[in-house]
């Protein structure tokens, strides 16, 4: 809803100049707050706890667990990923700010492109990667979307597209290579815990999924500053929004910038994060062999 509903109203024209209007920005922000609001009250009155989750009275070794955490290749593999995913994602969706309204003057392509990509992602994504995930691999499947994705803004790069459609179509593709590491990265978390009780013999659900999501929030925090500094690289201010180099540089980093990101993942992916297909299978039955005995 925001990333379709808000470009087709946040936008006005002002001397030729597709602009952001900062009275209508408030109003929409002051909407979609009450709504989170509401949703959150619903969301709390709504859900009911029915599984009951016994007390863990164990001492918790400090020592051991930072020791733990620092020598899980896996854990580590993962959580570099993630990050750089974050950065590849968080500047594709930074950048579409920029280069929809100032390069192509199109807010009603920004809105086109998130709708196709979350339709993608749902169409696409969601029905196919378990399958292709079962069948070559969590891993190997996310390197290879990744590096398609990588592959994508470089062809957008080359054809430097003038029509703003022509764009979406190179962003949404590039969105459903992203779409496949993110519907299973989190399966891949669950591959991470096995790959730990395999080795220590303890199974610590909570504090991975602690450790990797305080990760991901830093890769967050990280990224919604990244696509400030790379405006400052190419000159932008609100002086030089709709010069024409700055404009073409707007488009040249929406393309390179989250071409390099998906690169760093597919590179963490292949060079850190050891659990491919085999091993992970190793595991699995590892683990099963203990559990029935």
């Amino acid at each position: 809803m925001i990333g379709v509903g808000t470009p087709l109203f946040a936008f006005e024209t002002v001397n030729g100049n597709t602009v952001l209007s900062g009275p209508r920005m408030t109003i929409i922000a002051g909407i979609f707050s009450i709504l989170a609001i509401l949703c959150y009250l619903l969301c709390f009155n709504l859900v009911r706890e029915r599984v009951e989750v016994p007390a863990n009275n164990q001492k918790l070794e400090i020592g051991r667990l930072l020791a733990s955490l620092a020598t899980n290749r896996s854990l580590l593999g993962i959580i570099a990923s993630a990050i750089s995913l974050l950065l590849a994602q968080l500047t594709m969706q930074g950048m579409a700010g920029f280069v929809f309204p100032n390069f192509y003057g199109s807010p009603q392509a920004q809105s086109a492109s998130t709708l196709a990509g979350s339709a993608a992602m749902l169409l696409i994504c969601a029905p196919l990667a378990v399958k292709l995930s079962t069948q070559f691999g969590k891993k190997e499947l996310s390197i290879a979307s990744c590096v398609v994705s990588a592959v994508v803004f470089v062809l957008c790069f080359i054809v430097h597209p003038l029509n703003p459609f022509v764009y979406v179509g190179f962003f949404t593709a590039a969105y459903v290579g992203m779409g496949f590491f993110n519907t299973v990265i989190w399966a891949m978390i669950t591959d991470v815990i096995d790959d730990a009780e395999v080795k220590n013999g303890i199974r610590e659900d909570g504090t991975i999924y602690a450790v990797y999501s305080f990760a991901r929030k830093v890769g967050q925090a990280l990224s919604s500053g990244l696509t400030g500094v790379l405006l400052s690289m190419i000159g932008y201010t609100q002086a030089t929004a709709f010069d024409p180099d700055v404009t073409e540089g707007i488009f040249k980093m929406s393309c390179l910038a989250p071409a390099i990101g998906f690169v760093l993942v597919a590179l963490c992916l292949w060079f850190i994060y050891p659990l491919n297909k085999k091993r992970v299978e190793e595991n699995v039955a590892e683990l099963a062999a203990r559990h029935k005995g």
